[in-house]
């Protein structure tokens, strides 16, 4: 397969999503679409029962949680299970199934949960044949979502997910650094348990995903393999915290990561609870992440819930993001929690949970980073601050600079910039500015530095 087939397979993919869902919404895709123009149709129309096949129990079977006792032998990034699958994209909706001419290698392997616990996770390994570059990109997804079933892998294998369009989206933007001969590795972010905006165990299974595909034949990944991590909005909270917890909690992949590229960063999410309470576009998140991060440490919520909150997070439970925004004109604090709980502190479980996924609180490592923060927050109807300012509707500015700062201050090169631009938006300059950015880092070229000042 030569790579000017492989991209046009690509463009046919993007612009049959591009056109589905103008079609049945009028949005049109954004920013990582831009990455690749349309060509000539190369892909390939599979008849609806290949979904069929692709869902049976085998498949739903490869990502299922091996036995504890498994888990508890396995080492972390140790494979469990491997299989090979042409890469295709799956609808829920009823429909058919894109392929690209392409095939993938999943890797379900051991990883570490936000209690410490073993668990699972799976990637998938995309790598053009033929023998690649000697570079890898650890491309983290934005899917966000507090169903399983919409992960990545399942929808690179052709299984029905929520938004195949994201995926689609995502794979635009990677396909330029497969046709070069970089391998790309795609790990689920959020693992099997239903979590959201869980950094450190995002961070975990990020990194464990390097050491099981370095573990794995014919990757194109060693441990050694110069590597970027990279990722927007949810990805750049796992391509964030995997740079700051790698020297430590997997020093034999940390040294082949030559650069950490990430956009729309949430840093500290209490201030983002906050911020995001009084947006009639985004105060849903606020409740999907009390949902996952709860869920991550264990921590029921019930006892300290309003009836309205209880009807509110269960509402929530199982969504996509995209199925979320727009649902409530605010979602404040005092709507969901009991009046005798008037704040974070007064729960000792909630005070634990916002301080345990708080990246200010972690070491700021070296790596050189890219950092792309919107800042037209109100356009997309999010009000500013009055104590934390603003930011891009859901990510704030002031948070993003203050981390930035304290990477300098560790001796990183960061390339920190801002666009005037909402989140959704800002992710297409993200994409655009990463695709340069990357490519520099992957070729040890010399990569642009803000001093602290100019933050």
């Amino acid at each position: 397969m030569s790579v000017h087939g492989f991209l046009r397979s690509v463009h046919t993919v993007l612009r049959t999503v591009r056109l589905t869902v103008q079609r049945a919404a009028g949005v049109v895709l954004c920013g990582p679409v831009l990455v690749i123009g349309v060509l000539a149709a190369d892909a390939v129309i599979v008849p609806d029962s290949a979904t069929v096949a692709a869902d049976s129990a085998d498949a739903r079977g490869f990502f299922g949680l091996p036995a504890p006792a498994v888990l508890q032998d396995a080492a972390p990034g140790e494979p469990l299970a491997t299989r090979e699958v042409p890469v295709a994209l799956g609808a829920r909706a009823a429909g058919p199934v894109l392929t690209l001419p392409l095939t993938a290698t999943q890797v379900q392997y051991r990883t570490t949960d936000a209690q410490g616990r073993p668990t699972a996770a799976v990637t998938t390994v995309l790598r053009l044949p033929g023998g690649g570059n000697g570079t890898a990109v650890m491309y983290a997804s934005y899917y966000d979502s507090l169903d399983p079933a919409d992960s990545p892998s399942r929808a690179i294998a052709g299984m029905p997910v929520a938004d195949a369009s994201t995926i689609s989206g995502e794979l635009a933007l990677v396909a330029p650094l497969l046709a070069s001969g970089t391998t790309v590795i795609l790990p689920d972010i959020q693992g099997e348990r239903g979590i959201f905006a869980v950094g450190e165990e995002y961070g975990h299974i990020t990194l464990d995903a390097l050491r099981a595909t370095a573990r794995t034949s014919g990757s194109g990944y060693t441990g050694q393999t110069p590597t970027v991590l990279a990722g927007y909005s949810g990805g750049a909270i796992a391509a964030a915290w995997a740079g700051s917890l790698a020297a430590d909690y997997a020093p034999e992949v940390a040294s082949s990561i030559v650069g950490v590229a990430q956009g729309g960063l949430m840093v500290t999410p209490e201030h983002n609870l906050d911020y995001v309470a009084e947006s009639p576009t985004w105060s849903a998140v606020a409740g999907m992440a009390f949902l996952g991060m709860a869920r991550a440490y264990g921590v029921d919520l019930d006892p300290y819930l309003t009836a309205h909150g209880r009807q509110v997070l269960g509402g929530l439970d199982g969504v996509i993001i995209g199925d979320a925004k727009h649902r409530f004109d605010h979602l404040r604090w005092d709507e969901l929690f009991r009046p005798e709980f008037p704040g974070p502190d007064s729960v000792p479980a909630i005070r634990r949970i916002l301080d345990a996924t708080d990246l200010s609180r972690r070491p700021a490592p070296d790596y050189p980073q890219l950092i792309v923060q919107g800042t037209g927050g109100v356009e997309d109807g999010t009000p500013d601050s009055p104590t934390l300012g603003g930011g891009d509707g859901v990510m704030l500015t002031r948070d993003v600079r203050g981390w930035a700062r304290r990477l300098c201050g560790a001796g990183a090169p960061v390339d920190y910039r801002e666009v005037g631009a909402a989140h959704g938006p800002a992710g297409g300059q993200w994409a655009r500015e990463a695709a340069t950015w990357i490519r520099d880092a992957l070729s040890g070229a010399a990569v642009s530095d803000n001093t602290y000042e100019n933050i």
